[in-house]
């Protein structure tokens, strides 16, 4: 069994710090095997945020998967912007933008869907190139044998039913197409500062088996004061190969600490996921 955290839209710069002290110590006490963060850990791009929100990771001190949001590209450096649009998310925080951990249960891959330019000049926009996908679908074929194989993205590729008009990937069946070929597991994303768990099913390109069933898993903003109709929270991921097993529990902000609020779990029946009692 492993556990992830799974936090997103921290967004340091537009952050509560109460919530910041509790979400570090309520990370600490769950004690998961990985921290995956997708994306938002700032508010602006500046590199006072990053250096806070490296400071925040460093004090959990556990093993961390992080890609880069819309928010972590700067906002008003324009040369920064479109020359270096990563650069300072690769100083601070990260300079693999497309990282990888595996081991005999998991393989979580991340991928990079924040853009420096993006259609219509909405920056709320991420998309995820041919090339990505492609990288993505080799390092699962060279890691994910027998694990549970995991996707991070900040943008989401699946909508909540609520929120179907909410800022997402472009071509968004391509990359689930492209996830379904490659037998993805779990699809975890951000951005929309609302917390959503859910099961989809993907038709695979150019096959003619049934729609492959994936797991998505969006987590609300962990510590920005920008919230959507919901409190502060982030997720715990529950990962079993013995019997397969993905259990999503969403832990929200009370006021006085991160309690456990709701839980959603899918089990592999026969080769294919499937909502569990």
């Amino acid at each position: 069994m492993r556990t992830l955290a799974h936090v997103s839209d921290l967004h340091f710069g537009r952050i509560d710090p109460d919530v910041v002290a509790a979400l570090e110590a309520d990370l600490i006490a769950q004690d998961p095997d990985l921290v995956v963060v997708s994306g938002d850990l700032t508010q602006r791009g500046r590199h006072h945020e990053f250096l806070a929100a490296r400071a925040f990771l460093d004090r959990l001190a556990r093993p961390v998967l992080v890609v880069p949001g819309n928010h972590d590209v700067p906002a008003f450096n324009l040369m920064s912007r479109f020359l270096r649009p990563y650069g300072r998310f690769s100083r601070h925080i990260s300079s693999d933008l497309s990282p990888v951990v595996a081991d005999d249960v998991m393989a979580v891959l991340g991928l990079n869907s924040a853009r420096r330019l993006v259609r219509h000049w909405n920056w709320a926009l991420g998309s995820l190139n041919r090339r990505q996908l492609a990288r993505a679908a080799r390092d699962l074929a060279a890691h994910g044998e027998g694990r549970v194989r995991v996707i991070v993205t900040h943008h989401p590729a699946v909508l909540p039913p609520a929120h179907r008009d909410g800022p997402m990937l472009f071509h968004a069946e391509r990359a689930l197409g492209a996830f379904a070929a490659a037998r993805v597991d779990l699809l975890l994303s951000g951005h929309l500062h609302r917390t959503h768990a859910d099961l989809v099913t993907v038709p695979t390109p150019g096959s003619a088996s049934p729609p492959w069933p994936m797991v998505v898993a969006q987590a609300g903003s962990a510590t920005s004061t920008r919230l959507r109709d919901e409190s502060n929270g982030y997720n715990v991921v529950t990962l079993d190969t013995q019997p397969p097993r993905i259990a999503v529990a969403t832990r929200a902000w009370t006021g006085a600490g991160f309690e456990s609020v709701a839980m959603r779990a899918f089990a592999r029946d026969d080769g294919r996921w499937t909502q569990a009692a």
